[in-house]
């Protein structure tokens, strides 16, 4: 790949200015990594389904993408939106990206699709699940994993209402506790939700957990760097996930 590698994001504008896709261009590892540009699509961050089928339809995402590759010229464009992704179920996430990638002209998948195309490269069927999100959005979040073949066992709903409630949230902790929940079982433990920052504690997540933690900002970056064929996947950021 050249220096001028791009990676495109689609990140909801919710609130909070110190997600880490800001800054990633920034980190120690940087060197790793291509260019990443952040495109806003305009959100209030709620989550709740309605809100979220709204903000997950493809006219809403297609001007910023475009934007994406017309002045940036992104090699590929990750949705980093979770629920927005999944609300409406795996066909329609399945849909999403292929009409996204039709119009952009460049490889596209979502957040929720890369949680299921990192767990088939783990060989996992089986997971455990430490959802931010309220109950009704999390139930989703489990159909949609079972569409695609996988069974969620233990799961914990921290019921935040809004994007900016989870970016807040006591993330590390809130592993801790499960873990203390759940002991003793080697899952993977699924933490969604891209407002959450996890990039630079994924370390004393899977110390936390005991076993590893697939998070969301973890499996975008890592589905955005496979799309690129880009030839270092970093350790530090996906770990596993090779």
């Amino acid at each position: 790949m050249s220096p001028q590698s791009c990676l495109g994001i689609l990140l909801p504008e919710d609130g909070p200015t110190d997600y880490e896709w800001y800054t990633l261009n920034a980190s120690a590892e940087a060197d790793e990594l291509p260019t990443i540009e952040v495109g806003q699509i305009p959100s209030d961050g709620l989550h709740a389904p309605g809100a979220l089928l709204a903000l997950g339809a493809t006219e809403r995402l297609t001007p910023v993408g475009e934007r994406l590759v017309n002045r940036h010229g992104v090699d590929a464009v990750v949705w980093a939106c979770t629920s927005a992704s999944f609300i409406g179920g795996l066909d329609w996430a399945r849909a999403q990206s292929v009409q996204l990638e039709s119009v952009l002209g460049v490889p596209v998948i979502s957040t929720a699709l890369a949680f299921h195309e990192a767990l088939a490269a783990l060989g996992c069927r089986e997971v455990d699940l430490l959802s931010p999100y309220p109950d009704e959005v999390t139930r989703q979040l489990m159909r949609f994993l079972e569409e695609g073949g996988v069974t969620v066992e233990h799961v914990e709903a921290l019921d935040c209402t809004y994007a900016a409630d989870s970016h807040q949230a006591d993330i590390v902790g809130a592993v801790s506790d499960f873990a203390r929940q759940y002991p003793e079982t080697t899952r993977p433990l699924l933490v969604p939700d891209t407002a959450v920052n996890t990039l630079l504690r994924l370390d004393t997540l899977n110390e936390c957990a005991g076993r590893q933690v697939l998070t969301a900002n973890q499996v975008t970056l890592w589905a955005g760097l496979k799309r690129m064929n880009w030839p270092t996947i970093p350790e530090r950021f996906c770990r596993a996930l090779r």
